[in-house]
């Protein structure tokens, strides 16, 4: 598979990786249909914080699973998925709208 992986400040590539496998039960493998470049991602690429090194860049994401542990519940194969990381979002009126709750740290959705 193919990943956007950060280095280090100002130094990204686009690599092939390891196809990912279901390590523990509570595992999900999603193929990625889009993702999108986030504010936390570019205070590591401009050197503002450190990270270690390589890091995938691109944590808000939608795409379909493919795969999922046995103790996966709330998503199934072939079921369409997309999160964002809510953090700090999920505390304002937009963020529990969206995330549906207050603790919220990813939204899922099965639209098949």
């Amino acid at each position: 598979m193919q990943a956007t992986m950060l280095y280090g400040p100002r130094d990204i590539r686009f690599e092939k990786r390891p196809v990912p496998t279901i390590l523990k039960p509570t595992d999900a493998i999603v193929r990625i249909a889009a993702t999108c470049v986030c504010g936390s991602d570019l205070w590591p690429y401009r050197g503002i914080q450190t990270t270690s090194a390589p890091t995938p860049m691109g944590h808000e994401y939608c795409g379909v699973v493919e795969e999922v542990g046995s103790a996966v519940h709330n998503v199934m194969p072939a079921g369409r998925i997309c999160r964002w990381r809510a953090g700090a979002a999920a505390a304002c009126t937009a963020g529990r709208r969206y995330a549906g709750c207050h603790a919220a740290d990813a939204f899922t959705r099965d639209a098949a």
